[in-house]
């Protein structure tokens, strides 16, 4: 593996992948206004119950994750045939379209273009997968634990400014379709950079078949799989119970702290920099002195811990407490468990091995919000933070309990 493509490679990727995170995070302040705020002139469902609002917030944030565990793997095959800069580029274009169609269907109400453009928006994600394999193309196995954390540091610093610029665009236009108009500008932009300066990582092999059911047969793939059973079922554990955090943490903060679509965009801001801390600290030291299966003993608790400290914190002060746990759990937990599973498969597999688990983690983010939606309407909004935690904390039971003798090593 070339040291300079490295060097290039790398950079290239983390600007991508911050371009496109940056879009994704602009939704996250204002969803919660637009679907459970009714004093917010830009609420969208009036006329619907408090259960009913949390469910189409469920469904809203379920049906991006489900597109993603369908295409991500899909995607991450053609991008095995025909490399990953091909892929990479339709990524970035179908998300900036995406980005377009939900201001539009803000501007015009209208609540079925609203899903219409998050699932196209799922067909984009698929991106981070291909990233993941791009990176594994020119990464030595024992630094790819390392350069993973690119991705994550990339997501981190999207959450800083996405989400702060969503907020504050809305907050002095008045209009919550006005950041998404941005958003699909920085599509374009990023368009145009990937398809000038990212040289491709893989020359590709065209004698794959394709199956538009490769998700499903993913699955079935990763539990087939004795030795790496495992660490797939663990992280997809992982982000079912971070999913029911993530698709409700914006919605308790509005609902029960009060906070407005820009305070909600500073509260992720925050949390996307104790996730490049993470990313760009904390990784880095402890994979110098700790393997994967060691941190993750300890990662994966601290998960659990601080999605269920959320959901009972009784002040807002106390949510800037917990930030440092999360961030730090997870983004240690995602990035060791993507590198036990490059380190079970070849070269030429990396991008299916990455799309399986996409299609695990986009299963589980598709899945996540919904039952989170019905059962914070039944429950209550404490519901998703304590399932959460008991989902985090069965990733770690299956690492260490029920299969420690037959997880990758």
């Amino acid at each position: 593996m070339s040291v300079v493509k490295t060097k290039r490679v790398l950079p290239i990727l983390f600007v991508t992948l911050l371009l496109d995170m940056i879009g994704i995070g602009m939704i996250i302040p204002i969803i919660p206004i637009i679907l459970t705020d009714p004093s917010s002139p830009s609420f969208l469902l009036h006329g619907f119950g408090t259960s009913a609002q949390y469910l189409i917030a469920g469904l809203l944030t379920g049906i991006f994750g489900l597109m993603q565990f369908i295409a991500a793997p899909i995607l991450g095959e053609f991008s095995d045939a025909y490399g990953r800069k091909r892929l990479l580029t339709f990524g970035v274009g179908v998300l900036a379209v995406a980005q377009l169609m939900f201001g539009f269907a803000i501007v015009i109400g209208s609540l079925p273009l609203l899903f219409l453009s998050r699932a196209v928006a799922g067909l984009a994600a698929a991106n981070f997968s291909i990233a993941q394999a791009a990176i594994a193309d020119v990464t030595e196995p024992r630094d790819r634990a390392k350069n993973f954390g690119l991705v994550g540091a990339a997501f981190g610093l999207g959450f800083i400014i996405g989400p702060i610029l969503g907020g504050w665009i809305l907050h002095i236009t008045g209009a919550a379709s006005a950041p998404f108009w941005l958003a699909g500008a920085l599509g374009v932009v990023n368009l145009m950079f990937i398809s000038l300066f990212f040289p491709e990582t893989r020359k590709g092999d065209s004698s794959h078949d394709f199956h538009f059911l490769k998700g499903v047969r993913n699955i079935q793939t990763a539990f087939r799989d004795v030795d790496a059973r495992p660490v797939y079922l663990s992280s997809f554990l992982l982000q079912l119970g971070f999913g029911f955090f993530t698709a409700f943490i914006g919605i308790l903060l509005v609902s029960r702290f009060g906070f407005t679509a820009s305070a909600v965009g500073i509260f992720f801001g925050i949390t996307g920099a104790w996730i490049i801390f993470t990313q760009v600290v904390v990784l880095r030291i402890v994979t110098k002195h700790y393997n994967e299966r060691a941190i993750l003993r300890v990662s994966l608790i601290l998960v659990g811990v601080a999605i269920f400290a959320y959901g009972f914190v009784p002040t807002s002060a106390l949510l800037y407490v917990v930030l440092p746990l999360l961030a730090i759990g997870n983004g240690l937990s995602v990035a060791n468990l993507a590198a036990l599973i490059s380190k079970g498969v070849s070269g030429e597999k990396q991008g299916a091995a990455m799309g399986i688990n996409g299609s695990l983690q986009a299963l589980a983010q598709g899945v996540a919000p919904v039952v989170a939606g019905v059962g914070a309407g039944l429950f209550g909004l404490h519901m998703p933070f304590v399932v959460g935690m008991a989902l985090a904390l069965f990733a770690w039971a299956t690492l260490f309990v029920f299969f420690k003798r037959r997880a990758v090593t």
